[in-house]
């Protein structure tokens, strides 16, 4: 996995990184296969520091984006027009009873 640092932005005492993530999935994930496609992923880090140290962090992953990549879920509907477009129920995905 290579990680790229998009933008870093630090003011006091909290940093903010936007970062790509590429590479191939080559083991299980969340309990897929190995599919062995090339995956590009994104994600938002922010760090508070005090005296030099982390004492907190939070992170946001694009995990739609990558389970996408993957197969493991079907493309998003986002852009497409016309009548034939169908977003399904939660209850239809299997998401709600």
């Amino acid at each position: 996995m290579r990680v790229h640092v998009d933008d870093m932005i630090a003011e006091g005492d909290q940093v903010v990184s936007r970062l790509t993530m590429t590479g191939t999935h080559q083991g299980e994930f969340l309990g897929l296969v190995p599919t062995g496609r090339q995956v590009t992923v994104t994600m938002i880090d922010w760090h508070r520091l005090v005296e030099g140290r982390q004492v907190a962090h939070w992170s946001q992953v694009d995990l739609h984006g990558l389970l996408q990549q993957l197969g493991a879920i079907p493309p998003s509907l986002a852009g497409q027009t016309g009548s034939d477009t169908a977003i399904p129920s939660p209850t239809a995905a299997g998401l709600a009873r």
